[in-house]
């Protein structure tokens, strides 16, 4: 069943954001828990050597299955369309990060809290203010709970501006995902414990027809040992599955018994009998 309504949908175009609790949990939410801290390192692992600035980024794609489906999943791809008014989407892939004490979120950004949307590094276009389909749109989610002073994301209801006065922590449980276009204004926050770290893992989709859009790429991950965990989760997709990580649909004159041969070789699991109506 759907964690996604039109009531999300409503939400989200008059605030900016919304915020679904729960959107991982169960034995699926412990299984994405334990592949995360086998890609990002916790405080004690670091703490005596930490990162300069006391932030990691990882790019995608993680070498990390059960990290992979979940950008595909279909409620999130029908909502995405819905927003982006299409059902032609592309995966406009994300990152994970991991922010640990002593990390400064301010001073990048419109004022010293660091305020700002992510179109700049997202898009070649500047922001459009009637047409929210150019904007993209991101499922920022958090496997482990996020406390006031663990650095939490701080988003802006559109009815405020740039009135940092009037932002919303993203304190939550785990699982918690927040979903938001990149023309909501947000900024990070200083971490003030002295232990843990807070955890981010997202995913983010765009129109197909913008190419003028995109985070990080993934086109040149079609080869490479180190890329075989991509390979194989490409491999266990449907046909319809792959368009959003820009493969050609079914039917595309690409599609011939030298090809499909390869293609089964290059990525295994493909079933390339989708491919040959």
């Amino acid at each position: 069943m759907s964690k996604l309504t039109d009531d999300h949908l409503q939400e989200l175009e008059v605030q900016g954001f919304v915020i679904v609790p729960d959107f991982f949990e169960g034995e699926q939410l412990r299984e994405m828990q334990e592949a995360q801290r086998r890609v990002l390192q916790t405080w004690e692992q670091v703490k005596d050597n930490p990162p300069p600035g006391r932030a990691v980024l990882r790019d995608f794609p993680v070498p990390e299955m059960v990290l992979l489906k979940p950008t595909v999943r279909q409620d999130a791809v029908e909502f995405a369309g819905k927003w982006l008014k299409t059902d032609k989407i592309h995966a406009r892939v994300g990152c994970m990060i991991a922010r640990y004490p002593g990390f400064k979120g301010g001073g990048t950004g419109y004022d010293d809290s660091g305020l700002h949307i992510d179109n700049g590094n997202n898009s070649l276009l500047p922001e459009s203010k009637d047409l929210r389909e150019f904007g993209q749109i991101g499922f920022w989610t958090h496997l482990e709970d996020v406390d006031i002073d663990q650095a939490p994301l701080r988003l802006i209801p559109k009815a405020y501006g740039k009135d940092m006065t009037k932002a919303v922590p993203l304190v939550c449980k785990a699982g918690t995902t927040c979903i938001f276009p990149r023309y909501t204004w947000h900024s990070a926050s200083d971490y003030l414990r002295e232990d843990g770290q807070r955890f981010t893992w997202g995913f983010s989709f765009g129109r197909a027809d913008h190419y003028w859009e995109g985070f990080k790429h993934f086109t040149d991950k079609g080869a490479g040992k180190q890329y075989e965990v991509f390979h194989q989760f490409v491999g266990s997709l449907t046909a319809k599955q792959r368009e959003i990580y820009r493969f050609p649909p079914a039917g595309h004159p690409y599609y011939t018994p030298e090809t499909l041969a390869l293609l089964e070789k290059q990525y295994p699991g493909w079933d390339s009998s989708e491919y040959l109506h």
